[in-house]
């Protein structure tokens, strides 16, 4: 009887055991100092032959109060970079998408806002706020604001912001 028990008790703990185990959430540890150098080395092979890629251009008028313009960088194996630029009466905010083999790595955002309208002329720039993102996987693995005090934009936002500007630049 008592061998039953054991045995009972030994099976009841594997599968306890067995179904947590498929429950639980696993999470997989990326080399992220590695994901970021590789990053940058991406950046910058990009910047550096930006001359010599097919340029496509688009306004986008309706992205914003005042319009606003996308570029579209592409080499033979697909699209490289956007650079995205939007107004404001009081302002404007650019962003450069950076990707390889269609996937977004790195994010830069520049939002510029001026005391007054910016098309009088005494306005001047009041703020800056810059923010860099690196993305693994089209998650955020490391964000870099300025002013720290800066808003931070989640992964569906950064994500949701490129597929617009791509139905921009994709638009007939």
């Amino acid at each position: 009887m008592k061998v039953l028990i054991v045995f009972l008790v030994c099976i009841f703990c594997y599968a306890f055991d067995g179904f947590s185990m498929h429950h639980r959430s696993i999470k997989i540890s990326i080399d992220t100092p590695t994901i970021i150098k590789k990053i940058q080395s991406d950046f910058s092979t990009i910047n550096k032959y930006l001359r010599f890629y097919k340029k496509k251009f688009k306004n986008a008028p309706d992205m914003s109060a005042e319009g606003g313009e996308v570029t579209g960088y592409y080499d033979k194996s697909g699209l490289k970079k956007i650079y995205a630029v939007f107004y404001g009466e009081t302002g404007r905010a650019e962003a450069d998408y950076y990707l390889n083999k269609n996937e977004l790595f790195f994010v830069f955002r520049k939002e510029i806002f001026y005391d007054k309208p910016m098309y009088l002329k005494d306005s001047k720039i009041k703020n800056t706020v810059e923010t860099r993102y690196y993305l693994h996987g089209n998650k955020v693995i490391k964000s870099i604001a300025q002013p720290k005090t800066s808003t931070i934009l989640s992964d569906k936002e950064i994500v949701d912001a490129l597929n617009q500007i791509l139905e921009i630049l994709n638009a007939k």
